[in-house]
């Protein structure tokens, strides 16, 4: 293999962005470390249950198991991995109970002075083990899109790690750290869009249609956004988790984060439908010789309004699902319509529907037209 076929554009894009990826972890490790309290005497540690010593549970009138258990536990991780302690289960009927058995993995809160004796501690299993189980399904799932996908498959787990990688270690560090999170996100967000599209589908003119389409999408949202929020009088402030955040001592603009969440939630829509328009328009120019500006965007818009009538429904089903509990529990109370449809979390849950739909529908023309001046036939 010749030197300059090894340092191909793409290869080397590959590289870089791998770099980048591995000094972003380092960055998030350290600044997570920084950013967190830690405490002498109190962690989590994972462990496995040797032996259910007492099992004082019983399943309820609703078929929830609740009750206590002593456990002896072997511990995994931690200053004293190796060590067998005791520890109590405690499962309670609304909360995420785990009904331990001999050989499951299992989270632990413990807590012990660092001068305390060995046997002067604390232990409750906080939650399941499920660290493996889940790294499990995610190659699983990567597996899947490369089997079906061949290189493409293997392209589209690249960038789905490089997004993982950017709001887990580089997004979320810096927000806690006191950086303007609608700023952070929108710059972010234009980077995880770039790296996605080359990553996916290389260099080339199909490829800038697409990030140019997509930050269209975005500009657009960012606009709806502010347009349905002061239309329904809903702040950042109105989320319930918010009140958490403050009590915590959080410094960034709390006001902005929702802004951040539904357009972190949209992004990978926009994205579907600008690549949809720019393949359209691109594959229209090859099929069609000499085919002028107005006839390609007249056949990607044909295209675009029954990919748009889909994508805005999936979008719309997405958001509600997440709220699908909720209205169950508003309907058991007999909510009146009038207080039910003036309520906060319904108003959120509208202005996440409609902010991302609308920027998505505009996407689609605006992709459109800038793929029909990119692959139109020039005399």
């Amino acid at each position: 293999m010749r030197m300059r076929d090894f340092f191909n554009a793409q290869r080397v894009f590959y590289i870089f962005v791998s770099l980048a990826m591995i000094g972003i972890i380092i960055f998030g490790v350290y600044a997570n470390s920084q950013n967190q309290q830690h405490s002498e005497s109190v962690s989590f540690v994972s462990g496995r249950v040797v032996e259910i010593v007492e099992d004082r549970t019983a399943i309820n009138h609703v078929g929830v198991r609740t009750g206590t258990q002593e456990l002896r536990v072997r511990l995994l991780s931690g200053a004293r991995r190796g060590d067998i302690i005791e520890a109590r289960n405690m499962l309670f009927p609304i909360e995420n109970a785990v009904y331990a058995q001999v050989g499951q993995r299992v989270i632990l809160f413990f807590e012990q002075h660092p001068n305390a004796e060995l046997d002067d501690y604390f232990a409750h299993v906080q939650s399941d083990d499920r660290t493996w189980s889940i790294y499990v399904i995610i190659a699983a799932f990567f597996g899947l899109l490369a089997l079906v996908f061949g290189r493409t498959g293997i392209k589209s787990a690249f960038s789905l790690v490089f997004t993982f990688v950017v709001i887990i270690f580089l997004l979320l560090p810096l927000i806690v750290g006191g950086a303007s999170p609608a700023l952070l996100t929108i710059l972010l967000s234009l980077c995880i869009v770039v790296v996605s599209l080359i990553a996916i589908m290389g260099f080339g003119k199909k490829t800038y249609v697409s990030i140019a389409g997509t930050c269209i999408g975005i500009v657009f949202y960012g606009i709806f956004y502010l347009l349905i929020s002061v239309a329904l009088g809903i702040t950042g402030f109105n989320v319930q988790e918010i009140d958490l955040l403050i009590v915590a001592g959080f410094n960034a603009s709390v006001g902005e984060l929702l802004f951040c969440a539904i357009l972190i939630a949209s992004l990978g829509a926009l994205m579907d439908v600008a690549v949809s328009l720019a393949s359209v328009t691109a594959e229209l120019s090859e099929t069609t010789k000499n085919a002028s500006f107005k006839t390609l965007y007249t056949s990607a818009m044909k295209i675009g309004r029954d990919i748009i009538g889909s994508s805005s429904n999936t979008l719309i089903l997405a958001f509600t699902g997440t709220f699908f509990i909720t209205l169950i529990v508003f309907n058991i109370n007999n909510l009146p319509y009038n207080v039910l449809i003036n309520r906060v979390d319904i108003g959120i849950e509208v202005m996440r529907a409609i902010s991302a739909s609308s920027a998505m529908v505009l996407c689609a023309p605006a992709t459109a037209f800038i793929g029909s001046r990119a692959f139109a036939y020039k005399k």
